[in-house]
């Protein structure tokens, strides 16, 4: 089930149900785990008001990161018609496919791009304002910036349907000249690279009871299933953003 929220520059954005889960555990983790570390002596509804803060920009943030998707598109005529924020990201929903292997690799790394752009900014912001703002505060601009740079890796990973299974579908498209090839090629990438981040997250949970071995295992499955996993994904260039 998914809400529409509105939408930017022609682009209807929705929310699925699975992303309030994600907002409500990334606010615990941040408010029961990081900032009482990096931002020490704070009242926790400090605590909490900035965990939640940084999950709604994260969300927020990953918007951008499609619309930076998008916004790439329309130079080929490429019409992105919704995004949809999920569990793990967002996904986008866009038609007709790329015309050539050169569009879809500057397509792909658009997001990414967008992402490391406003994980620098908040870094940057964190260290010129720091006198002036509340250190929990300063340390919910860090994370965000962390977070935004940590995406940004994340979404170039080799395997499809990430941005960087997009990159691996370009690069053997041009080699190849054969568009459907190349998608099978990025798809089988993205089963490998799937069933590494179920192993690894399996093993840090039970080796080292980080929880955030379950985000990587269900990142993993996904990876691993079909885009029936993906709320709302159901266009030609749809991509995911976990």
């Amino acid at each position: 089930m998914t809400w529409p929220v509105g939408s930017v520059g022609g682009v209807r954005v929705e929310v699925h149900a699975s992303a309030f889960v994600a907002v409500v555990v990334a606010t615990s983790v941040l408010a029961l785990g990081l900032l009482p570390v990096t931002a020490q002596g704070q009242p926790a509804v400090l605590h909490w008001s900035a965990g939640l803060a940084v999950a709604l920009a994260f969300f927020a943030a990953v918007v951008v990161h499609e619309l930076a998707h998008a916004a790439a598109a329309r130079r080929y005529g490429i019409v992105t018609h919704r995004i949809v924020l999920w569990l793990l990201g967002a996904s986008g929903q866009s038609r007709p496919p790329p015309p050539h292997p050169r569009a879809d690799a500057v397509i792909a790394v658009a997001g990414p791009a967008a992402s490391v752009a406003m994980g620098s900014t908040c870094w940057a912001v964190a260290l010129a304002v720091e006198p002036l703002l509340a250190p929990a505060a300063i340390a919910a601009l860090l994370w965000l910036g962390l977070a935004n740079l940590a995406f940004a890796v994340f979404t170039l990973l080799p395997g499809a349907p990430l941005d960087g299974g997009r990159l691996v579908r370009a690069a053997v498209w041009r080699w190849t000249g054969d568009r459907d090839h190349a998608e099978n090629v990025a798809r089988r990438s993205g089963r490998v690279l799937g069933s590494a981040l179920v192993a690894c997250g399996a093993a840090t949970v039970i080796l080292f009871g980080q929880f955030v071995g379950l985000w990587l295992a269900v990142a993993g499955w996904v990876l691993l299933g079909t885009k029936a996993a993906v709320p709302g994904e159901t266009g030609e260039t749809g991509t995911v953003t976990p």
